[in-house]
């Protein structure tokens, strides 16, 4: 009997098994926010390779391809994978978009901008000014990542595909 009572009031190890039930708990937290963390980052760099497919096709002008731009967002997109490009097979997951350089007007309805195409030079209708009084040249950009978590039960409460869009006006 002394015994029993002796090992109910012995306290050495109780921090030991209170560490083991509040692991998991700590773990799964903390994985969580490291998954929120990349996430945060992965969108800051989908957003700067959109921006890089941008700078390329101003600093180009007019002789700008669609592949040159694509070329340039890839390149950019490397630092969140190195699976980057044009179509969905074999599936990257980084996916890059560019049109031809079109002339044209640049509405925004919604949130939404829109292209109507016009000559260049010629006045935009009211309404259409996103791009400038005057209809011009303009290529449109768009780059989209699908983000792996580390803790696939957080893919559920989180988004993991991304979406990235520009319009670059060329000179």
């Amino acid at each position: 009997m002394s015994f029993a009572l002796s090992w109910r009031r012995d306290r050495r190890g109780a921090s030991a098994i209170e560490f083991a039930l509040a692991l998991p708990l700590l773990l799964a937290f903390l994985g969580g926010m490291t998954d929120l963390g990349l996430i945060w980052r992965a969108r800051g760099r989908l957003a700067e390779a959109v921006d890089a497919g941008g700078q390329y096709a101003v600093m180009t002008g007019g002789s700008v391809t669609a592949a040159g731009v694509q070329t340039a967002m890839c390149a950019a997109a490397a630092t969140i994978s190195s699976s980057c490009g044009v179509t969905a097979t074999p599936a990257p997951t980084v996916i890059v978009a560019a049109t031809a350089p079109t002339c044209g007007c640049i509405s925004i309805a919604a949130g939404v901008s829109t292209l109507t195409t016009a000559a260049c030079g010629a006045t935009c209708a009211a309404g259409r000014t996103a791009g400038g009084p005057t209809a011009g040249s303009f290529m449109s950009m768009s780059a989209t990542y699908t983000y792996s978590p580390m803790m696939p039960l957080y893919s559920k409460l989180l988004a993991t595909t991304f979406t990235e869009q520009a319009w670059a006006r060329l000179q």
